[in-house]
């Protein structure tokens, strides 16, 4: 009788894909929290983006611990769809955001 196959999946190396990035409320009034994850030790640049692409809010983000959490008050911006994006030097996240 014939074995029934096995696979082997080789544990990812620390730091290839444990990060990530939440932002909440969404949609929000305003106030948003960026909770970052798997960045430690590392720079990042957050920017805040238009719904055309164009940068509007800009964020050097050092000496992160595991768990980081940024709150921004974007309630100057217009009511609308945006992008948060948080940039290492080799890797991105990006999430949408709703304000209303």
């Amino acid at each position: 009788m014939a074995q029934p196959a096995t696979e082997r999946v080789a544990p990812a190396p620390r730091g290839s894909d444990d990060k990530s990035m939440l932002v909440y409320p969404n949609p929000s009034t305003g106030i948003v929290h960026v909770a970052i994850n798997g960045f430690e030790g590392r720079r990042l640049e957050l920017q805040i983006l238009n719904v055309i692409g164009s940068v509007i809010y800009r964020e050097n983000l050092s000496e992160l611990n595991d768990r980081y959490t940024k709150t921004l008050d974007l309630t100057k911006f217009a009511g609308g769809l945006y992008y948060i994006k948080i940039a290492s030097d080799n890797s991105s996240e990006m999430r949408k955001l709703v304000i209303r």
